[in-house]
């Protein structure tokens, strides 16, 4: 992007007020100001203001704990063998203690004794690989191990790990201080475990001193750079808040840490008041990183009730907004919701068996802390409910909250359809008005589910820093399921994690025909773009054949190539280009996707795990690649074009 049109979109788009903190924060840095904020000192000299409250303490573990598996007490003893889980499915042995400054997927590493604010973020790979152990999610595990089984080794192995990573990460020093929001979530995992383990013979009084003071460190690290947090108006902003009030509720003797806590609370009002939509979305337009935001309001209501304080009528109201948006949108049986938006990996509270894009763990939880009742049946994910609540889920109500018994759900505001016809559930990306910024190019992006299968899907993240053909190509338009220019993405990379200009578009019903229909204005004048739905038997509870009809309709400026393109599942698709249909069996039904157009295609293409290319990939979990298949159609196009895709599953 021409450098000039790119500042005077992001004057645009983010605002001058944006542009010129931006430009200050950078001359702070240069001028070690942030050095000066939170300086390189000893673990000694931090001050020991955190003690360990009598409302600190783990629930005892309950009888129907029984069914909740022991997968976790497996993961701790490989953890005691040096063999971590990153992410949430990779598997590496990093050692006992592992060297906290390394990569362990490419073997760099960050260089130690400098400062944080003297590191770039992607000097060393993709900084989310070291920074991943570091988050102490082993810490949940060891927790989890030690209330199944009892056994003490794994306490011990929790502060061994615990001390040595202090000794090499003194305070301020090094990558694993470079974020705030992997300083809270460091400090949400120790808190957990100290919970479970600080009245244990193996917590010390030198290592509850060092816990001690980890927590004003960590409490003083985020508060020397929450404004640049705040700045980004996602995620870190809010995780950031919830750090200070947790550490001002473990530390409550001094005038320091009563005001991290109000800090904290007053900072989160504002950022929940702007970033969590009236639907229930949330401005990080990612559904990974809406579980984050779930996670970090129900730990700091969680706390704020073990306390003894009152949790603020505007925290509740935002939770169970942003619960209930979790709700309408998922598939029930599986507990996912589509792979929307950038994903990171990120499962900051793993308290429980389920697989990773498994979201009923927190909708459990979520609904437990707030009102001390169930919304699910009994299942692994009442694991979370337990640990988040303290209460035996057993002893709890349950009463579903209703968000399962929708058939069609339109998020106006953050941009979401849902739409269910029988056994097939569709989902669609859908925004009018970007308020925040957009990172992946998603527009009118559809999602296919039949029987918990993703038919038709997103196609993930993979990583944030990467090189080769993977280098952000599953943001990118073209990865995901949309029509558009073949040659022409509809909106510009400015950096790495912004597009610009913002796109805006249409979404609305038509109970006439009973159709939805969306549109985004990407190409500006050059391309006309309308995404058309409609379930042609009917579509409510009482039609179960599960049919959607697309059809997408594109009016071009001058003549040009257009392409369609959709993702699927890796099924052994076949192609019958004269009965226009792809045909595979799944869960032993066949399954048909067929096609008609107004104009002849003038190729098509199916590719399963392209070698050269990031075409016919996908990635569930970050950093992990899987084979799908890439379902292309190219038109030349004079004027205009219609093209109608029917998604039917067999009988």
């Amino acid at each position: 992007m021409n450098i000039f049109r790119k500042a005077r979109l992001i004057i645009e788009f983010l605002g001058p007020g944006w542009v010129a903190y931006r430009l200050g924060y950078a001359l702070r840095r240069r001028l070690g100001l942030l050095r000066r904020a939170s300086p390189q000192i000893p673990w000694d000299a931090i001050p020991a203001g955190a003690k360990l409250p009598d409302w600190l303490r783990a629930p005892a573990w309950p009888a129907s704990g029984m069914e909740w598996g022991d997968q976790c007490v497996t993961e701790a003893d490989g953890i005691s063998l040096g063999e971590f889980i990153l992410f949430s499915g990779h598997a590496k042995h990093l050692g006992v203690p592992p060297n906290w400054h390394r990569n362990p997927f490419t073997g760099q590493s960050a260089p130690r004794g400098r400062h944080w604010s003297d590191l770039g973020d992607f000097d060393f790979g993709d900084i989310k690989t070291i920074w991943e152990p570091s988050r102490f999610g082993w810490a949940f595990t060891l927790v989890r191990a030690h209330a199944r089984t009892g056994e003490a080794r794994f306490a011990e192995l929790f502060w061994t790990l615990f001390e040595d990573w202090c000794a090499q990460n003194p305070p301020n020093e090094g990558v694993n201080w470079k974020c705030g929001q992997e300083a809270t979530f460091r400090l949400m995992a120790v808190t957990f475990a100290v919970a479970e383990f600080g009245r244990l013979p193996s917590a010390t009084e030198e290592r509850l001193l060092l816990w001690s003071r980890f927590v004003t460190a960590t409490g003083r690290r985020i508060q020397a750079n929450l404004d640049y947090a705040l700045s980004q108006s996602n995620n870190h902003g809010v995780s950031e808040c919830v750090g200070l009030i947790t550490v001002g509720l473990l530390s409550t003797d001094s005038d320091e840490s009563r005001g991290w806590r109000d800090l904290g609370l007053r900072q989160l009002e504002g950022q929940v008041a702007e970033l969590i939509y009236a639907d229930g979305g949330f401005s990080q337009h990612s559904m990974n990183y809406h579980r984050v935001l779930l996670h970090d309001l129900i730990w700091a209501v969680r706390l704020i009730q073990l306390s003894g304080g009152q949790v603020p009528g505007w925290l509740d109201r935002k939770l169970r907004m942003a619960l209930l948006f979790v709700q309408y949108l998922w598939e029930p049986s599986s507990g996912r919701l589509p792979l929307t938006g950038s994903n990171d990996g990120a499962d900051i509270l793993p308290l429980d068996e389920c697989a990773y894009d498994d979201f009923r763990g927190v909708i459990q939880g979520g609904w437990a802390v707030l009102e001390n009742r169930l919304v699910l049946p009994p299942g692994l994910w009442s694991e979370s409910a337990f640990w988040l609540s303290g209460r035996d889920p057993a002893g709890m109500s349950t009463e579903d909250e209703g968000g399962g018994d929708r058939w069609r759900w339109h998020a106006a505001e953050s941009g979401h359809l849902y739409w269910r016809s029988g056994e097939t559930r569709l989902n669609l990306r859908c925004p009018v008005h970007f308020r925040h910024r957009p990172d992946h190019a998603d527009m009118l992006h559809i999602d296919v589910t039949w029987r918990s299968i993703p038919v038709a899907h997103d196609s993930g993240s993979y990583s944030y820093n990467t090189s080769g053909v993977f280098d952000g190509a599953l943001q990118l338009a073209k990865a995901h399921n949309v029509m558009m220019l073949a040659d022409r993405e509809p909106m510009e990379k400015a950096s790495r994690f912004l597009y610009l200009p913002w796109p805006k578009g249409s979404a609305h019903w038509s109970e006439s025909d009973r159709c939805f229909r969306g549109s985004h204005d990407a190409y500006g004048a050059d391309a006309k773009i309308e995404r058309a739905i409609t379930a042609p038997e009917g579509g409510d509870l009482s039609i179960t054949r599960g049919i959607f009809s697309i059809t997408d309709t594109i009016i071009l400026r001058l003549p040009g190539r257009v392409r369609l393109h959709w993702l699927l599942a890796d099924a052994g698709w076949k192609l019958d280009q004269a009965s226009r249909t792809l045909s595979a069996n799944l869960d032993g039904l066949a399954f048909v996707i067929s096609w008609q157009s107004s104009l002849p295609a003038a190729a098509l293409s199916l590719v399963r795990a392209d070698p050269n290319s990031a075409r016919g990939w996908w990635s569930r979990h970050y950093l992990e690649l899987e084979p799908a298949v890439s379902f292309e159609l190219l038109f030349d196009v004079e004027k205009e074009l219609t093209v109608t895709t029917r998604f039917a599953p067999g009988r």
